[in-house]
Order: C-alpha cells, then sequence, then structure tokens
C-alpha cells in the first residue's frame, strides 16, 4: 500500500500565502546636475500577466544577461523599465503598453541598481532603479511600466498612467538635457508569520480511502543570522533566489528549527507545472521507503541556502500539541502545498 498526502479541494486547505504590490519614484536631472529637479511617487498594477510570470519561474535559478545576479521569478519582473504616449486606463488583463516608447535595464549611477530589505516579520522589499539617458525616452510621456526582457515585443508585467496625487493621469515631459530615473518598489507580505490553525488534510491510500486525518498549524519561519536576514522561499535576502519545492521533514518535537533528512528522497520535492491565471503554485514531495519507522512531525517549504525552512507545517491535536503521523518503513508518504499570490 502506498500511503500518500492529499488534502481536500486539490491542496487548498494548506495554503502559504504571499501578497505583492508594487509602487515607483520618478525623477528628473539637469545635465551635468546630481540632484533631481522633478519628484513624482505613485502606485504601479502588476498586471494578470506578472503574476502568472512570477509564479510560472518561481525559485528558477537564472543568470539574468543584465546584471548577471540570480533571480527568483518576481523579482525579474523589474528587470526592465519602460515609458510609452499611450493613454488607455490600466486593466490587470493587458500585456503591454500601449504605446511604447523606449526602455531601459541601465542604472547611470542615479540609485541602486537592486536592494533588499526586510522591513518586519514577512514584509520584505525589493528595489530596483532604472534611467533613461539624455538622448533616450524624450517627449511627453504618460505611461510606464516593467519587464524581464530588453525586448518591446515582449510586453510588459506592470503597467500604469503617471497620475497625480489624487489619480488623475498627467504627462511627464523630458528633454535631451535630463535624464529619467524610475525607481521600482516590490513589495511582499507573507502570511501567517505567527503560528496558525489551517484546518486538517487527509491522507490517502492507493485506492483513495481515507486512512487518516490530521489537523495543521503553519507559518512562514523569520531567522536572523550573520550572514543573511532570512531564510525565505519567496525573496532571498542574502542577493540570490531561493528553491521552491525541497521537502522537509522532521522527527523532533521541538518545532523552532526543523532538521533535515536526506532518506530516499525525503528532503527533495517538485514544483508542479503551473496554469496561468490559477495565481496558485502547488509543490510536492515524497519519502519513500526507508530502514525504520518514522514518526513526522511537520514539513515545509525549503530555500537553497543551506536548505532552511521558510514555510512550516506541524501536524497537531485539538489542543496544538504534536501529533505525528506514524509513518511505516514500507510506506511512501507524500506531501503537497499550496503557495498562492494575490495582490494588496
Amino acid at each position: 500500500m502506498r500511503l500518500t498526502h492529499r488534502t481536500r479541494e486539490a491542496r487548498a486547505v494548506v495554503p502559504a500565502q504571499a501578497g505583492v504590490r508594487a509602487w515607483v519614484e520618478v525623477r528628473k536631472y539637469y545635465r551635468g546636475k546630481t540632484e533631481p529637479h522633478f519628484y513624482h511617487a505613485q502606485h504601479n498594477l502588476i498586471l494578470n500577466k506578472g503574476l502568472d510570470y512570477g509564479l510560472a519561474n518561481w525559485g528558477e535559478i537564472i543568470n539574468h544577461p543584465v546584471e548577471r545576479v540570480q533571480y527568483c521569478g518576481f523579482e525579474q519582473l523589474f528587470v526592465y523599465v519602460a515609458v510609452g504616449t499611450g493613454t488607455a486606463a490600466p486593466d490587470v488583463g493587458q500585456t503591454g503598453l500601449q504605446s511604447e516608447l523606449a526602455r531601459t535595464a541601465a542604472n547611470l549611477g542615479l540609485g541602486a541598481g537592486r536592494t533588499r530589505q526586510r522591513l518586519s516579520d514577512g514584509v520584505h522589499r525589493v528595489t530596483f532603479t532604472r534611467a533613461f539617458d539624455y538622448g533616450q525616452a524624450n517627449g511627453n510621456l504618460t505611461e510606464f511600466g516593467a519587464s524581464h526582457s530588453g525586448n518591446a515585443a515582449d510586453g510588459t508585467h506592470t503597467r500604469e498612467l503617471f497620475r497625480d496625487s489624487r489619480g488623475n493621469p498627467i504627462v511627464i515631459t523630458k528633454t535631451s538635457n535630463e535624464r529619467l530615473a524610475i525607481t521600482y518598489h516590490f513589495e511582499v507580505t507573507l502570511t501567517p508569520t505567527v503560528e496558525t490553525d489551517q484546518g486538517s488534510i487527509d491522507l490517502l491510500d492507493q485506492n483513495n480511502n481515507v486512512v487518516m486525518t490530521r489537523l495543521v498549524r503553519g507559518l512562514w519561519i523569520g531567522r536572523n543570522t550573520s550572514n543573511m536576514d532570512d531564510y525565505l522561499g519567496f525573496i532571498g535576502d542574502n542577493g540570490r533566489a531561493q528553491s521552491i519545492g525541497n521537502w522537509v521533514t522532521s522527527q523532533q518535537s521541538n518545532m523552532n528549527y526543523l532538521d533535515t533528512t536526506d532518506v530516499n528522497g525525503g528532503r527533495y520535492g517538485s514544483r508542479l507545472t503551473y496554469t496561468n491565471g490559477n495565481y496558485y503554485r502547488d509543490v510536492e514531495g515524497e519519502r519513500g521507503p526507508e530502514e525504520n519507522n518514522v514518526n513526522i512531525f511537520a514539513y515545509g517549504l525549503a530555500g537553497f541556502v543551506n536548505w532552511q525552512v521558510s514555510y512550516k507545517i506541524r501536524f497537531v491535536d485539538g489542543t496544538g500539541a504534536d501529533n505525528p503521523i506514524a509513518k511505516n518503513k514500507d510506506y511512501r508518504l507524500k506531501l503537497a502545498l499550496r503557495m498562492s499570490v494575490s495582490r494588496l
């Protein structure tokens, strides 16, 4: 018999959740000047296309040709910044600017190329600055967006009109005597960060019969270390992407820091194929036959840096005490989790 873990409603009972938002700061600099003479800040809309791209490439290890560093999927959304002259109202279903004029991945020394901040438990911000030189993007600019690609044919993952403080569209005019810098802020809020009841899961046998039910609690785990602010499966504060779908089990009741295991693939898992428009990504892993019976107290989503757990799910009873799964050494145990992303 193969003992597998599944949850009702396509694994939706045990979610790890992330909310995302983006906004920009716009500055103009006269020729030869280091202080801006124009400043503007506003919200930016992440398109459906952007959510799809971020999830489809979530956890990929990509050496990007521009900065030659490793990004996770969502950070790639902002490598290039584009501006244009279109005036159509932004909509989440759009795939690019209405009338693109120019795009760039240059920085021109007008801001940090990329920085990361951990603002609080579960709240993380990535910042990119991109700049247009004197001979670029000159004219009356009305729209802007960001992309992973330097090719205008690939569109953008975000789009918004330049707007004033009341939300009314405005025109930003750039001349050949000015540089234009646009700083993108991408913020992620991960929930929950305090261990929270997440309902129950059913364990099914190979014939889809329920053989065991467990209540679960989950949380995103934050750590402070000498070389990294946090180990996260969503954004890596160490300057690298984090691997998704590497599963960790524990045989200890102390769940503050989970121990890893390499027993017949118990540590490794896989991301299931992403479907555009779902805005969630399923990941699962399996612990196979082994030498001894084992109690499984918890499992989690791990990043590739030291294989530390980022999101933890603990099996509990009605009082919140540990209630491990007793895994027979001859059985296989499959565990799954769903990562959902939404706009804030």
